[in-house]
């Protein structure tokens, strides 16, 4: 069970702070001390109160404020709280635990103080503290904030910097809660608090402090309406009280901005008369749905755990119903953003149109769901100036309406298009990524891109712009693209691409730019590499290629990659006790051994590794000592010895790609493989037991690939040098025009080169 708690910024202003521009030093914030004990050296540490939400199934807010009262001193002049204000914050962008948190806001009185008496003995030291200086003090460190805290009071600045921005919105925080207001309202006559506080001095008698002429008038209206009994005819209003069967149908709705919690569902009450929605055809939206539009169901819904399990059955993320509305347009048009968000993280096009040529943004705008369309303007290939049928872009609905919710989300579509500083994110070989500029928009090519990312590892672009560029690449399919490719556009050509070239659903297939190896390049381009992030990419690559049993390898291998990644993790100080802590535990030896080897020989791998461990990295400790002393440079040392061997595999620098290799014996027997094709030739491995079925350099062969159509490419020995090996190898794979092509550069660019490698076949 997920343990909900608050997060309880207590918030009091310094001053009138109504016709202000946000500045940290106009608030208060209170925070909870931890004072160090005698002797211990480290820092205070201030944090925002927390607590645990004990009724998870009311409104929290009397919850809140009871927390406060106690936090503060309770029946010792503790402060009592109005209104208790949730702050939307996205919680997925921070891991926290088994927790849940919410950020509630108290807006306290300036006149608000704390009991003196009650600071000095409370073990937390509760006390109102500067915003301003907070913020300070998170930047210079002189105050230990623990880091929910620190992302809180991030959070509750950007909260406070919107509400500066809404006209009004202060004077409603911190102005007197309604039901406090309430009683001297006389919006209906008849009307008289029935909730009035109980004085100290009255010795338990309620005071009745309404004024005389409120309570006049209401006792007249009440006098009047008791009248109403004695007549004979009366006309009763269906909607109150009347308990007839009744449904309003409601043509359009406004939220109130202020309000925090999540909107009613108004869906169920639309109008059938949709037609004055401004022609959108919304009333889509409520109709039923069969069995073929369940994705549009649910996204209409927002519920992301059913949305990702009908995409995983297959469901297409962009087919559209009967009024070209796709699950995309539901999402958007109901405000579901994490809805949004996982759509477009699936493929979903963020610039389709309905039948009245509205996109997902139009129908963000209409609405006024402002984060949503946020989310939709983040996305790379969206388009603001389509026009929906009437002409209108998003950004003429926005300007034709006088609601602030439309209006701040035209502020977001000019930003979008006036915008020069859109950006791309790259993933590295360690699962580090990296958010380049694209300086020339939607056209920035792969060479500007890699230009961005040298500079930004100080790393000489003439030296490796050769060795290092960008792959768009998913879980079906992994393409490197030329100096001069544009990736945004390759982005929109992905699904295309996949379908012709895998047999993979592209509505399942999510593609990311990853910066690692040229496959063009050999041996002895990379050998000379020694530049510290240019090894590190190098290293992670191997890595990753070795641990998927993509470099078939010897058990003697194995062994000794391991000790090599063990040592490093400990820093390169050996320790043999240390090691068989980590051998032995079964989550790090599958980070050693490759996953298929690992099933094949679980039994005694980690005694063998253990072995050689204390064999070898003595020998390889003696090396480095004296000429790597620093950390830094001893985890260099490894990363280096890592790739030397490495290097001496045959597959070493291989582009992949998947396939069947054809056997001869049998009627269609065929063995799904990978194809790895390097500057040494081309390897041929099982896919599930990591076994190198077929290893062919160059010099031995001749292929052929029929034509551009041609699902198969032909491996034939020049002269039959090994007993074991076919004179003719079939492979069919939609990617085989892409490995002909790969071979040919290969072989042209590395003819007269040649390596020494250890053909494997395991």
């Amino acid at each position: 069970m997920i343990l909900m708690e608050i997060i309880l910024v207590v918030l009091q202003p310094k001053q009138n702070i109504g016709n202000h521009d946000y500045r940290s030093k106009l608030y208060n914030v209170l925070l909870l001390d931890h004072k160090p004990t005698t002797g211990d050296k480290s820092k205070p540490t201030k944090y925002l109160p927390t607590f645990p939400l004990t009724n998870t199934g009311e409104e929290p807010r009397d919850e809140v404020l009871g927390n406060l009262y106690r936090l503060t001193g309770g029946e010792h002049s503790g402060i009592k709280g109005e209104r208790a204000i949730l702050i939307p914050w996205n919680s997925r962008d921070h891991r926290v635990s088994l927790s849940k948190f919410y950020l509630y806001c108290v807006p306290v009185n300036s006149r608000d103080k704390l009991n003196k008496v009650f600071v000095e003995k409370s073990p937390n030291s509760p006390g109102f503290f500067s915003l301003d200086t907070m913020v300070e003090t998170l930047n210079n460190g002189m105050t230990n904030y623990p880091p929910p805290t620190q992302t809180f009071i991030s959070q509750l600045e950007s909260w406070l910097k919107e509400k500066h921005s809404r006209p009004g919105s202060l004077d409603i925080l911190f102005q007197n809660r309604a039901d406090y207001r309430i009683k001297f309202s006389i919006n209906n006559p008849a009307f008289l608090p029935s909730r009035h506080e109980v004085s100290p001095e009255s010795n338990g008698i309620i005071v009745d402090d309404t004024p005389d002429d409120i309570r006049l008038t209401a006792n007249e209206a009440l006098a009047k309406e008791l009248a109403i009994e004695k007549c004979d005819i009366v006309v009763i209003n269906p909607i109150f009280g009347s308990q007839m069967p009744y449904k309003t149908n409601v043509n359009n709705f406004v939220r109130n901005i202020y309000w925090p919690s999540t909107p009613p569902d108004y869906d169920s009450r639309r109008s059938s008369d949709t037609s004055s929605i401004e022609g959108t055809g919304i009333g889509t939206l409520v109709s039923s749905m069969d069995d073929q539009f369940q994705l549009h169901k649910y996204a209409a819904e927002g519920n992301c755990e059913v949305i990702m399990e009908l995409i995983s059955r297959g469901f297409r993320v962009n087919d559209t119903d009967i009024k070209h509305f796709n699950p995309l347009h539901y999402a958007s048009a109901n405000g579901h953003q994490e809805a949004v968000q996982l759509l477009l993280r699936v493929g979903a096009n963020p610039n389709a149109r309905t039948d009245s040529k509205a996109t997902a943004l139009h129908l963000a705008a209409m609405y006024g769901h402002v984060h949503v369309a946020e989310t939709l303007l983040q996305h790379p290939h969206i388009n603001t100036d389509l026009q929906d049928r009437r002409g209108k872009t998003a950004l003429n609905l926005c300007e034709e309406t006088q609601y602030w919710a439309q209006k701040h989300i035209g502020k977001l579509i000019r930003a979008a298009s006036k915008s020069n500083t859109q950006e791309i994110e790259i993933c590295l070989t360690d699962k580090a990524k990296k958010k380049l500029k694209l300086v020339n928009g939607l056209n920035t090519t792969v060479q500007q891109l890699n230009l961005q990312l040298f500079r930004e590892y100080n790393m000489s672009d003439e030296v490796f712009c050769e060795i290092f560029t960008i792959w768009i690449c998913s879980k079906s399919l992994e393409l490197q693209l030329r100096p001069d490719h544009c990736p945004m556009n390759e982005l929109q050509l992905w699904n295309r691409n996949v379908k012709m070239l895998t047999d993979a659903n592209p509505d399942n297939d999510v593609p990311e730019f990853r910066w690692r190896r040229n496959a063009k390049i050999g041996l002895k381009e990379e050998k000379g590499v020694n530049h510290p992030q240019a090894v590190h990419i190098l290293f992670h690559e191997a890595y990753n290629n070795y641990i998927q049993a993509l470099y078939p390898c010897k058990d003697q291998d194995v062994l000794t990659f391991a000790s090599i990644l063990i040592y490093k993790e400990q820093r390169g100080e050996f320790d043999s006790a240390s090691a068989k802590s980590h051998v032995n535990n079964n989550k790090s030896l599958q980070k050693l051994v490759p996953g298929p080897m690992l099933k094949a020989k679980s039994s005694n791998w980690a005694s063998r590794i253990l072995h050689h461990y204390k064999e070898f990295c003595p020998r390889l400790a003696d090396t480095m000592e004296g000429r790597h002393s620093t950390q830094e440079q001893r985890d260099q040392a490894l990363k280096r010895q890592f790739l030397d061997y490495c290097r001496h595999l045959t597959v070493y620098g291989s582009a992949f790609f998947r396939g069947m290799l054809l056997t001869s014996q049998g009627k269609g027997g065929q063995t799904a493989c990978h194809i790895g094709v390097n500057d040494v030739g081309i390897h041929i491995i099982n896919s599930q037991t990591g076994v190198m079925l077929h290893s062919f350099k160059y010099s031995e062969i001749k292929w052929k690939h029929e034509d551009g159509n041609s699902l198969e490419i032909i491996v034939r020995l020049e002269s039959n040098i090994e007993k074991n090996v076919s004179r003719e190898v079939k492979l069919r794979t939609k990617q085989a025009g892409l490995i002909h092509n790969l071979m040919e550069k290969l072989k042209q660019m590395h003819a007269s080169k040649d390596r020494s490698v250890n053909i494997v076949y395991s």
